[in-house]
């Protein structure tokens, strides 16, 4: 019997495995660990595929992953009543996104390869949108992309980067490409577990 085709991935299906998943969350954090949201934003129009918002931070002195591919968000400041009010705050700061509830959270990340970060633990938030809005950029942001679910799956799309740059150990780490943009580090670690969340196959994070 053959097997049954994947049903696609839609805002529906997405909302639907993410409201689902329980992550797993760091729960022994101490005030040496910084504390940060970001926000994984899909948009959909109707007819077309769904599509993942990202950011290209602007290029900054002491900025550890200045001009890097990320999604929006930063650290937590103490005024904030949560984590996830966190990722909406930095969001509408950086690309001036008001966010209504998230669907739901990932997996927190503990950690930073990165030698220039310190103890880092992060908190991914996925939110949906049915129309693709306005976006007015900070000074943190270079520019932003919406790229396309199903070229981020496609096997075209992921490559081995090379990073040797400073502030970094030297090595090859897996990436995937849209355009002149490279998502790899942190921002692909997130995607990875987005997509086991999602029950999607994913190049997994080396």
């Amino acid at each position: 019997m053959a097997d049954r085709p994947e049903p696609p991935l839609d805002l529906h299906l997405i909302r639907s495995l993410v409201e689902a998943h329980s992550p797993t969350l760091v729960t022994n954090t101490d005030a040496a660990q910084m504390l940060a949201a970001v926000a994984l934003v899909f948009h959909q129009s109707e007819g077309g595929v769904p599509e993942l918002l990202f950011i290209e931070r602007a290029k900054r002195e002491g900025d550890p992953w200045s001009g890097q591919m990320a999604f929006p968000g930063g650290r937590r400041d103490p005024r904030d009543p949560d984590i996830a009010a966190t990722a909406s705050r930095e969001t509408l700061e950086e690309v001036g996104l008001e966010l209504a509830r998230p669907i739901g959270r990932l997996d927190d990340f503990s950690g930073s390869r990165n030698p220039r970060v310190g103890p880092l633990v992060v908190s991914p938030f996925v939110y949906a949108l049915h129309e693709r809005p306005r976006l007015v950029l900070n000074v943190e942001v270079q520019s932003t992309v919406w790229i396309p679910v199903p070229w981020i799956l496609h096997p075209d799309s992921s490559f081995d980067y090379p990073v040797q740059r400073e502030g970094y150990v030297g090595g090859t780490f897996p990436a995937i490409r849209f355009d002149r943009y490279t998502v790899w580090g942190l921002t692909y670690r997130i995607l990875c577990n987005l997509f086991t969340v999602l029950e999607r196959d994913f190049r997994p994070a080396e």
